[in-house]
Order: C-alpha cells, then structure tokens, then sequence
C-alpha cells in the first residue's frame, strides 16, 4: 500500500507542528515529526511511504501536484491545526479532483477534536485518525488493501459509512514507544535540515522526541489535553542515544538536537539515567529541551553535565492565583528557584510567559512582565493564550463567552502571525496583542539585556551569533509583519465579573473525559 504524507501548504512558513501554530516572528519552523513516526511506523509495516513537508520547502499546490501524480498514493495523510483547517481540507477537496480514489485522512488536534464537523462539513475527506496516529494509519492501510475493508475493524478511526459519520473504539495510548523506529533516517531521505530552524538551538538542528504525555495539568496545553494525555511515557535511553549516534554519523551537517518533548524532566530517574548513558556514550551533540521549573537541582545538574545547553520553560505569569486557575502546578517561590538553579549551572532559559487567563487583569500582565525582567531568562517570548478545540481553555472560554471569533480562519493574521481571540473581562483582544508586541520589545531592547547579550557574544561567540541570528530575524519581522495594519476583533468592551478574581474549577480536557470515562 502506497501512503503519501502530507504537511500541507499554508501561508508560506507556516510551522504547523508546534503548539502554537503559526509564522513565527523569529523564523521558526518545526520539523513535522507526528507525520514522520507515523511515516517511520508504516514502512515498518511492509507499506511504500513518502512525506512531502510544503511549508519547509516553500511548495504551493501548483508544485504539489506532480509530486502526488507521480507517487499515485492509495492513501493520504494530511496533519492539519486550527488556523489552517479550513484550508486544508479545501486542499483535500483539490487533490480528490485529479485523484479520486485516493482515500484522504486528517489528523492531528484539531480534527481530534472536531472529527465529526470535519467529516460531516467537508465530503473530501474520506476519514479522520483520532489521537495518536501511528497505529491507526498503518491499520487503516492494511484494512484498504482488504477487498470489501471494514473500517470499524481500526480503532482511533473516524469515518463515513452509508452516509452516516462513525467513530470507533478510541486506540489505546502505545505505552512502549521503542516499538516506534527512529524518525531521522525519514528527514534524512525526505527533508532538508537547513529548511527548518529554531532559534533556541544552533542551526542546522534536528528535532526529536523523547517521550510523549506531560505529568502536568495545565488546561491549555494542546497535546497533553487533546492526544498525549497527562502521563510522561518516554523511549529508553539506549533508544534515544541510538538515533543520537545515527545522527551524528549520517547527518554530519546537524549541530543540535532538539527535544521537543513537553517536559523532558518529567520524570526524574529517567533524565538521569539518560544523563549518565550520554555521557558514558559517544554522543557528542548539544541539546535542547523543554522543562517545567518543578524539575529539581540535580536532575538538571545531571542533564547540563550531559550537555544540555538551553531549554524552555513555561512561567506564564507572576499571579499566584493565575497560577492556580490555570492548573499550573507551580507559583513564584518555584519558579524562581528553578532560574537560580539553572543560572548557578551555566544553563541558558528560554521564558514563556502568556496573558490572557482567568483572572487576568492589566495589573497582573504588568506583573508578569516585571518578573520576566526580574528573574532575566536569556530569552522571552509574550503570547496570548491560544485556546485550542480540545483543551479545557476552549471549553472555559467558550462556555463563559469570551471567544471573540469562532472562525478559525481569522485566528491568525492574515500573514500568519498569532491574533488574540478573547475577549475578557476589562480585556479587550487589541489591548492584550498590545501588551505582548510591547512586552516583547522592552524585555529585549531594554540596555542591561543588550548589554548582557554582548558580553555573552564575547564570552561564548557560537551563542553571540545564535543571538545575532535570532535578532535579525525579528528585526525583518518588524519591517514585515502586517499586524500593524490590520484591526484586532471588534468587540463590545466585557464588564468586570464578579468572581474574576477569585479562584475557579476549570473544564477538564478531551484526555482526562476518556479516562474518566473508562475508570
């Protein structure tokens, strides 16, 4: 069976893989490595695969087209996100007029959450992979390959039969993820490492994943709440360092891996003992990682040691109560024991700081952004936050009426940039994009942090052109960038609501429903 999968095109750089999609001001692009295991998976399975990545490679559909004539897939898999739904599967509707009997199946959150208004709003797509897709895709093949396939034989599947849109049993999560083949020999043959990029790691880098699942509960935190679940599950180390090596060897260009994992910390004894096998190993290459500020001094001593160079960490905001809305697990006292922790290792920090949760007022944004100044990450990023179908963000805000839009189409700006979609309580949208543009620039404009930055470039020059890297692509971003001329929502003001300050139960996500409802 001929699979073909597919990262579709949209907005030009359109970093679809990230949890926050979107064109990123500081030229980011993510390596598609949902599509690329469940790629990996089926050819282990005895199927013929391709990946076409269109956004990394500046490929519009006019150059799409040969690619999938020539290949003539039996099967199509097509990740999509929110923002780019409506398009995607307007994109599915143009590949069924030239290839009809190629079944086409979505997958990824949106449809995860959404597969039925999926199928039901756009005939063209044939089926939807619900959650995690590895599985379910190389199934789906095999089942296509039957005469007469029984569809409701593959679990995690959405589909159509007689007319009528059904949904099987929902797949179990894989709990052993050795079994999935590693994904760099898949971006080796299929991409180009220099069309992706991250400004966190050193370029060209390689994006992996060591384990999936976070241990945390933050309700707005896309693939915990709507595939992975809320338990770390994590490939052995001997696994990881495998591919480590592989890359090293075979892919001598890569200066950086970079775990993309929510939380590589998550559990302690296997970040070290992932620490110790790394060092014990001939693994030569930095890394990147995601952690939570929760994780204590020495598993983070024992991952920089192994050569952990950066990460970034979620702080999100300086309010205790925000903190709590949110499920953050976390507070100020925490949160600035882990950047102590990390400055007294020599560990550069990467801040992630949001606005825009229950509870959030002009006060406490200006709080949050003092902190961020306070506690000196070496870098920062400000956002709204994106409340994605699936979450317990989109239920809460949904419910309370503090969506400005439903259309997902107009969830980003009209070049991709992320736009602000509530509208809260003495909040406009306009007033929290404002605070983060503004935000953004005074962390990093400000003279002590530009002067920070120079010794650091004289100190460490790798880091200094990383740096310099990073600042000239957000300066193309200013000069380029449309935000400026386009209107935010516009919204009749919220008034205060009582209880806005006061500590809520927010809606649980579409994982912890399943499990409630299998216990």
């Amino acid at each position: 069976m001929r699979i073909q999968f597919i990262n579709p095109p949209f907005l030009g750089r359109f970093s679809r893989a990230q949890r926050s999609p979107g064109v990123i001001k500081s030229g980011t692009m993510y390596y598609p490595y949902w599509l690329a295991h469940a790629a990996a998976y089926a050819e282990t399975q005895g199927h013929e695969i391709d990946l076409i990545d269109c956004p990394a490679a500046g490929l519009g559909r006019t150059d799409l087209e040969p690619r999938i004539t020539q290949f003539r897939p039996d099967l199509i898999v097509m990740e999509t996100v929110t923002a780019s739904w409506q398009s995607d599967c307007e994109t599915a509707g143009w590949i069924k007029s030239f290839l009809p009997e190629s079944l086409i199946c979505m997958a990824g959150t949106h449809v995860t959450a959404l597969w039925r208004e999926t199928l039901e709003e756009h005939p063209a797509v044939d089926a939807v992979a619900v959650g995690e897709y590895d599985i379910t895709i190389s199934e789906l093949a095999t089942e296509l390959e039957n005469s007469g396939p029984q569809y409701s034989r593959v679990l995690g599947l959405a589909y159509r039969e007689n007319g009528q849109v059904r949904q099987t049993q929902p797949r179990p999560l894989m709990q052993n993820l050795d079994d999935l083949p590693w994904i760099a020999p898949i971006y080796k043959r299929f991409l180009n490492p220099e069309h992706y990029y991250f400004n966190l790691s050193h370029y060209p880098m390689v994006m992996l994943i060591g384990g999936r699942g976070c241990n945390a509960m933050c309700f707005y935190c896309v693939y915990p709440q709507v595939v992975h679940g809320h338990r770390y599950r994590h490939r052995s180390p001997e696994h990881i360092i495998g591919e480590i090596v592989w890359i090293q060897e075979n892919m001598p260009q890569i200066k950086e891996i970079t775990f993309e994992d929510d939380n590589f910390g998550a559990d302690r004894r296997f970040a070290r003992d992932f620490a110790e096998k790394v060092k014990a190993s001939s693994v030569k290459l930095p890394f990147f990682a995601n952690l939570r500020t929760t994780v204590d001094f020495e598993t983070l001593k024992a991952l920089r040691e192994a050569g952990l160079r950066n990460c970034a960490v979620g702080f999100e905001s300086a309010d205790n109560m925000i903190l709590k809305n949110m499920r953050k697990g976390q507070n100020n006292d925490i949160q600035e024991r882990f950047v102590r922790d990390a400055h007294q290792l020599g560990l550069l920090v990467h801040g992630c700081f949001m606005v825009g949760f229950p509870g959030e007022t002009r006060e406490t944004m200006h709080k949050t952004l003092a902190m961020a100044m306070k506690i000196a990450p070496d870098s920062a990023q400000f956002y709204p936050v994106m409340p994605y179908p699936g979450t317990g963000a989109y239920a809460y805000y949904k419910e309370k009426g503090y969506l400005a839009t439903e259309n997902f189409r107009e969830w980003l700006t009209s070049d991709g940039g992320h736009k602000c979609v509530l509208n809260l309580p003495e909040l406009t949208p306009k007033e929290i994009e404002d605070f983060c543009e503004k935000a953004f620039r005074k962390f990093h404009f400000r003279p002590r942090y530009l002067g920070y930055k120079l010794k650091q470039a004289f100190r460490t020059p790798t880091e200094g052109w990383r740096s310099l890297q990073a600042g000239l692509k957000f300066v193309l971003y200013l000069f380029t960038n449309k935000r400026q001329t386009e209107k935010s929502f516009e919204v009749n003001r919220m008034p205060s609501a009582e209880g806005w300050r006061d500590f809520i139960r927010v809606p649980m996500g579409r994982m912890e429903r399943l499990k409630k409802e299998s216990s």
